[in-house]
């Protein structure tokens, strides 16, 4: 049984690769170099008909999966014993599409970040507040997927003020301080 993983420098394929290496889960990487227009070739298109990365593959049984969430979530309920029950699905997968969706375009999109930006982030600051983890007492794909996210605001906006939000600013350094997460984003 093997996968890989399709991606290249400064995508969202750093979300599986991260998710993966924290969990142990062991996969091929694909270096899919965009520049030289590799997405658009026919046996990538095989793979992701849009063209975009990442993607996965699954020998075991001839799954091709794209988009980062979807990947974080097959890899969490298929190669890792966090999804014991429905709640606990439901609640992961509640997350990654936040991350991928509410919380990327308040991040963004510049029309959307000064409107829900600040809403947002006191929501999670005061989440944080309360919990280390978003679903259960352990690090799982929901917190892979929102933690990206949040660690993304220091390299994109470096003079961005988190200074109203303490829990996401020490939540910022406990990412980036992990070495999963620096070797994967070259940090």
């Amino acid at each position: 049984m093997t996968l890989y993983l399709y991606g290249g420098p400064k995508t969202r394929a750093s979300m599986p690769k991260w998710y993966a290496a924290e969990k142990g889960i062991s996969y091929n990487y694909v270096n899919v170099d965009l520049a030289a227009r590799q997405n658009l070739a026919p046996s990538y298109l095989e793979v992701n008909p849009f063209g975009k990365l990442p993607a996965l593959k699954d020998d075991s049984n001839g799954l091709m999966l794209f988009e980062s969430g979807a990947i974080l979530q097959y890899l969490s309920e298929n190669y890792t014993n966090e999804v014991k029950d429905p709640a606990t699905r439901a609640s992961i997968s509640q997350w990654i599409l936040f991350a991928n969706s509410t919380l990327a375009i308040a991040l963004f999109v510049p029309s959307n970040k000064e409107r829900e930006f600040p809403r947002l982030m006191a929501t999670l600051n005061d989440l944080y507040s309360k919990k280390k983890f978003l679903v259960g007492d352990c690090w799982t794909a929901a917190d892979c997927a929102v933690n990206a996210y949040l660690g993304y605001l220091p390299i994109f906006y470096p003079n961005e003020d988190l200074s109203a939000y303490p829990e996401i600013q020490s939540l910022n350094q406990r990412t980036r301080s992990n070495q999963n997460y620096r070797q994967i984003m070259g940090l």
